[in-house]
């Protein structure tokens, strides 16, 4: 990796575990120049990175919103136009509900060299840390990840009616905040109010919160649930328990 050369890597950071970093990660950042980070990347994984590297915070977080998406991709060019190594760093993975397409979209537009490092997906790991898997024979042979949230503040609840799909799962990413229309939407279309849902908070870190419910007290709890968190639906959320190990406790 030669820093004489101008480039930007949009780097998957995973769930927060430092260790859960790919190795080719974990060398970017710690030899390029500058880093745009946001709230979701845990200070174990910014502890990481040399003393020396400048660090510029890009947080976007619901209900507080310090710079769009715009003025990051903006940035990124501005930093990288000066001909620095420059790691944006991406919660998870950057192709998965992560703008990262948006952000490569407009480094190619301004001719940047861009490099995409792939992570570890909250829509995976998270539900493993809590011992839940997302398949399993017997309860779960396929499932779907979506983002309750879309663009201008909507909501999105398309998918709900895959609660009645047997043998599924849905791992629902930004939608603790709309948890109330997304039970509204499945009573209204016939879901039992006992279909199993999980919420993870935190996952891989240690704050991680596990509460494991169902449809019909899933507003309730969600109350108490920390951010960032994923919804879970589906048999899986008791398999674990089901079989006779120890689950992760609320």
């Amino acid at each position: 990796m030669k820093k004489s050369n101008t480039k930007v890597y949009l780097v998957g950071c995973g769930i927060g575990d430092p260790e859960l970093l790919t190795i080719k990660a974990y060398k970017i950042i710690q030899s390029v120049d500058i880093v745009l980070y946001d709230h979701l990347i845990s200070k174990e994984i910014m502890a990481l990175m040399p003393k020396q590297t400048k660090k510029v915070f890009v947080g976007k977080q619901k209900g507080f919103h310090s710079m769009n998406q715009e003025a990051i991709n903006d940035l990124i060019t501005k930093y990288a136009s000066q001909g620095l190594t420059v790691a944006r760093l991406k919660s998870g993975d950057p192709f998965v509900f992560g703008r990262g397409a948006e952000e490569l979209q407009s480094l190619l537009q301004e001719g940047i060299e861009t490099e995409v490092v792939p992570g570890i997906s909250s829509a995976i790991s998270a539900p493993l840390m809590a011992d839940i898997p997302i398949t399993a024979r017997g309860y779960a042979s396929g499932f779907t990840v979506v983002s309750a949230h879309l663009k201008g503040n909507s909501v999105n609840l398309d998918w709900v009616d895959l609660m009645q799909k047997k043998n599924h799962t849905i791992v629902v990413l930004m939608g603790l905040s709309r948890v109330s229309q997304i039970v509204e939407e499945a009573k209204r279309l016939g879901v039992s109010g006992q279909k199993p849902c999980a919420i993870i908070a935190n996952a891989s870190r240690k704050n991680q919160q596990v509460i494991i419910t169902t449809l019909n007290k899933l507003e309730e709890e969600a109350k108490t649930a920390e951010r960032p968190a994923i919804l879970v639906f589906g048999d899986v959320v008791n398999f674990t328990r089901s079989v006779g190990f120890l689950a992760h406790e609320r």
